[in-house]
């Protein structure tokens, strides 16, 4: 992720024009608010396809974490996203009725730092029942539990995490419904294949110390996974990212959790691309919710790295039907005909063991 900040910053000094307009006013903006993009592209948005675009907000204000979102996950009141500096933004879903709401807080508070706590966070999973956050970081060996209110912290090490490098660390992750906890890599797994990247399965929430088993995920040339969630049905989406001079461009693709198995070799099937101009950007954070007349709906949230005239942090709203993959699609949301249905093949497996340690959380300082 810090490879693509730089690449960013380096992009930034070349001369270029851009489509989004002025650089705004942060002064004269609200802590956090929402511009409705939709009535600028409803006269060119067709309503059939693999994932049609329903909604499409962008999110401004002061603050910096709302710059900074590389994921995203479902609560009970909404959605929350949280960013890589640290930063968390609690928000109800803009498509239901009444004033959107929204609460700006942190993982780690500024007094905090000189206690050297992990705050480059890219992944984040809401678990079940009392709703506590569970987070991803790049950088440490370790991802990090937190009661749903922020005040107790769990600290979980993961020594296997050491062997990614620092900037291309854990990117999504994901806790099944059976209960293992999946987490994929950014980094490649090796290194004269561009494709392949590193998963892990843990047998339940990680344990400190626990040796998960191995997979690859492999994903179209050229894209890396930045996040991964479950749908209702069961189904997993992974969201992946590239980035190039002509800018980012974004896919969703999905496999069975029956694939996810020790060994395996999982090619996801990639069923939209979001190439769009008018809404594509830096997507890292992804969930998906179920609506009330059963059908699912893919949101998706793009980390803008603070660069508000490059890059936008946007949020959409996307439909996925039963037949995804088959057909046309919304604007910018264009299904993939050229990769193969999703497949899995099982090298010698690798036997996950763990070394547990007492599991205590303590409170923040």
């Amino acid at each position: 992720m810090r490879a693509l900040k730089l690449a960013l910053l380096t992009l930034a000094l070349v001369p270029t024009t851009w489509l989004h307009g002025e650089r705004p006013d942060r002064a004269h903006l609200p802590d956090a608010g929402l511009v409705d993009l939709m009535p600028a592209l409803r006269g060119d948005l067709p309503d059939t396809g693999a994932l049609r675009l329903l909604g499409a907000w962008q999110i401004i204000g002061r603050s910096r974490t709302l710059g900074t979102l590389s994921s995203l996950a479902q609560t009970r009141g909404g959605l929350v996203s949280v960013g890589d500096r640290g930063g968390v933004l609690w928000f109800s879903r803009p498509d239901f009725p009444g004033p959107w709401r929204h609460r700006l807080d942190r993982l780690i508070h500024v007094d905090w730092r000189r206690f050297h706590y992990p705050t480059d966070s890219e992944a984040v999973v809401v678990l079940p029942g009392a709703e506590d956050l569970l987070v991803a970081y790049e950088g440490v060996p370790q991802i990090e539990r937190y009661s749903h209110d922020l005040t107790l912290r769990h600290p979980i090490t993961l020594p296997v995490l050491s062997e990614w490098p620092e900037n291309q660390g854990p990117e999504g992750m994901a806790v099944l419904g059976d209960g293992r906890t999946v987490i994929v890599g950014e980094t490649y797994d090796r290194w004269l294949d561009r494709t392949r990247h590193p998963g892990l399965i843990f047998r339940g929430i990680p344990q400190p110390f626990e040796t998960p088993a191995r997979f690859e995920l492999i994903m179209p040339a050229g894209y890396r996974p930045s996040e991964l969630t479950q749908m209702p049905d069961g189904r997993l989406l992974v969201l992946g990212r590239n980035f190039s001079l002509a800018g980012f461009r974004s896919i969703v693709a999905v496999f069975s959790p029956r694939d996810v198995r020790p060994g395996a070799e999982i090619t996801p099937r990639v069923i939209a691309r979001i190439t769009d101009p008018r809404i594509r950007d830096n997507y890292e954070g992804m969930t998906v919710t179920r609506e009330a007349d059963g059908s699912e709906v893919v949101w998706l949230v793009s980390d803008s790295n603070e660069m508000s005239v490059m890059q936008r942090t946007l949020l959409l709203k996307l439909r996925i039907g039963p037949d995804a993959g088959k057909g046309a699609s919304a604007v910018g949301v264009a299904p993939d005909r050229q990769t193969a249905p999703a497949r899995s093949s099982a090298r010698a497996g690798e036997r996950a063991g763990a070394a547990k340690t007492r599991n205590v959380r303590r409170r923040l300082p």
